[in-house]
């Protein structure tokens, strides 16, 4: 049995994939796209499950990438029955999907989730009284605590549901006229795929679209000229009836509605929250993975140790092969590592508990001020964990030219990768105060490069909506698993790649050509940077992968105890040149995706020399300030 869940973002779909499954999850691009689709399998009551986790959608009326795969996933079929997961905090909104999946003649269950936090709120929902008016199974689930008994035991009796959603007299004429025309839709009802086609939905249209489609619609536009909104307006009123018809308000205060109030509208409660919130990041990022870091650094020194007289044995093309490749291993897995896992560990912890909700909304605010769209800060904060991620996110921008602006802004925004150098190279060997001053420095070339788009790419404003969902306690087995999930490409590519460059670089000293290679780049590292002219290979090869440049910043310099060869200010400034560039060869592929191949280059190209002007300013600005050598 192929079991699809759906439901809204934020809603517990992953948690429920877990609780079902047992944690056994893989992820895997959607074919054809970038969009992520988890998927696990269960033996349930002696039947075989596989369950796919959707990516979350509003409706079924797609307005992102990610509501496409979801309307496509749902149209195409391939599945025996669908699993709604509802937060029953906000029933009226969920059902607009609900009786989408019903017009279609999909066969569902549909799943209250957060029903304690909802009766705590004073909102009590007559499951019971939702499953006759919607024709379908109605269970309470509360997967972070596994109670889904309810949910297995009638995993059998998925079903079609009864309800049926009239539209206006001409709406229903035109849904008839194209109903008249649709070919084989297989298990989905011909009415509701005529819907779809109707409000112009972009998946039905490649699916099941026809000639004379375009026809039929212009034809009766006299009458509805906006017939999408007029359809989502119909679905909205029957879905606010339900709702109605089944739950029960108590009319009482909810304890949490003062703190929302001081973190969103309040300056300095918004300040003081941002700041908190960053401060938590940081610290943990500094001290407890500068305490994994020593950790793995101690135990890589002593397996080298160990295997130092073996090597000492061997001709000088092996043991500079073996050296350098563990080195490598050990500087990219002892440095990036700790602080990768912790950074998308914090992340998913953020998610989890409602936070990071809120922390989009304030940055709003920074958002607005820099002539950025106000969801410009949905992908910006994506950009703090992975690039590729977040240059795909700007697609919920309307505008090419926002999408831009804020994908060259990218440079600017520390990825995890890049923390790892940050936190791993810099914080670990030259202070906590140099590691968090490129964080700083960041910040301001960040808002002087969106004000200086501003004027090449004048702003456009729109406001941005964003759900707040509940606070709730996050689950550790839940947050630990998106954590690792998140950082598997780590493990599985970077760590043989740690490996192949250090072996590549060891071949290149056998046969003596770092010198002529690093030769001409010294005036840039050297004359500007003032770093060792060495350093330019981990730059470089690092395009490849931020999380190598640890490892090739050790080959390079023989020694993992980068503070012995480097000052302060060097690694200060090296950590600037690090951040202040398009992140790695994946992101560079992502920006030629979205916006072509011959901007991206341009963006790339452009993007070095204008990080590496910044990195060599302002390290000697650092340096005056404190008064040390440059």
């Amino acid at each position: 049995m192929k079991v699809l869940l759906v439901g809204q973002p934020n809603v517990g779909k992953s948690s429920l994939l877990n609780a079902l499954t047992g944690a056994k999850v893989i992820v895997s691009n959607y074919p054809g796209t970038t969009v992520e689709v988890s998927s696990g399998k269960a033996v349930i009551n002696g039947e075989k499950y596989v369950f796919l986790d959707t990516p979350g959608a509003y409706s079924l009326s797609p307005s992102s990438e990610e509501e496409k795969v979801t309307d496509r996933m749902v149209l195409e079929g391939d599945y025996d029955f669908v699993i709604q997961v509802v937060d029953a905090t906000s029933l009226e909104r969920s059902l607009i999907m609900t009786l989408q999946l019903a017009e279609l003649g999909v066969p569902m269950i549909l799943t209250l989730n957060f029903w304690e936090e909802a009766e705590a709120r004073g909102i009590i929902i007559n499951s019971r009284r939702l499953e006759e008016k919607l024709g379908v199974p109605v269970v309470r689930i509360n997967p972070v605590k596994g109670k889904l008994d309810e949910l297995v035991n009638r995993l059998g009796e998925a079903r079609k549901g009864k309800v049926k959603v009239t539209y206006d007299d001409h709406i229903e004429e035109v849904i008839g006229e194209v109903e008249a025309r649709l070919g084989d839709t297989g298990r989905l009802l011909k009415r509701g795929v005529a819907a779809k086609l109707v409000e112009n939905d972009p998946v039905a249209r490649e699916l099941f679209g026809f000639k004379g489609l375009d026809e039929i619609r212009e034809r009766h536009r006299k009458e509805h000229p906006k017939v999408e909104t007029d359809i989502m307006v119909t679905r909205a009123g029957y879905a606010s009836l339900i709702a109605r018809g089944v739950q029960r308000i108590v009319s009482h205060g909810w304890r949490l509605n003062w703190l929302d109030n001081l973190i969103i509208n309040n300056p300095v409660g918004s300040i003081i929250f941002t700041l908190a919130v960053f401060t938590g990041i940081f610290a943990a990022l500094l001290y407890l993975g500068g305490w994994f870091q020593d950790i793995l650094g101690g135990w890589f020194d002593s397996i080298l140790n160990s295997l130092t007289p073996w090597l000492q044995s061997q001709n000088y093309l092996v043991r500079l092969l073996v050296e350098n490749s563990f080195t490598g291993l050990a500087a990219g897995i002892s440095v990036a590592v700790p602080y990768i896992f912790i950074f998308y560990f914090i992340l998913a912890f953020l998610e989890d508990s409602g936070i990071l909700s809120r922390f989009i909304v304030v940055l709003n605010k920074l958002m607005d001020k820099l002539g950025l769209p106000g969801k410009s800060v949905i992908p910006i904060m994506l950009g703090f964990g992975c690039t590729v991620p977040a240059i795909r996110a700007t697609r919920v921008l309307p505008e090419f030219r926002d999408r831009l602006k804020v994908a060259i802004i990218y440079m600017t925004v520390p990825c995890s990768s890049r923390s790892g150098i940050i936190f791993g190279v810099v914080g670990h060997y030259a202070g906590a105060a140099y590691a968090i001053g490129i964080y700083v420095a960041s910040f301001i070339v960040f808002v002087i490069t969106a004000k200086l788009l501003n004027v090449v790419i004048p702003p456009e404003r729109i406001p941005m909506v964003e759900e707040l969902p509940p606070y709730r306690r996050p689950l550790l087995k839940n947050i630990t698993l998106k954590a690792w999930i998140r950082m598997q490409d780590f493990v599985y590519i970077v760590i043989p790649l740690l490996i192949a460059g250090g072996m590549a670089y060891g071949g290149l000293l056998y046969l003596n050509l770092v010198q002529p290679l690093i030769g001409p780049f010294r005036p840039l590292t050297e004359g500007w940077l003032h770093i060792p002219a060495e350093t330019i290979v981990p730059l470089i090869y690092g395009f490849l992968q931020k999380d190598l440049v640890p490892a090739m910043l050790a080959n390079v310099l023989g020694t993992t105890n980068f503070s012995a060869v480097m000052s302060n200010i060097q690694l200060f400034t090296f950590g600037l040149a690090s951040t202040f560039q398009v992140p790695c060869i994946i992101a560079f592929s992502m920006l030629a995706r979205e916006f072509g191949l011959k901007r991206a280059l341009i963006i790339e190209v452009t993007a070095f020399a204008y990080g590496m002007i910044w990195a060599g300013i302002i390290g000697r600005i650092v340096a005056l300030a404190l008064g040390t050598p440059f």
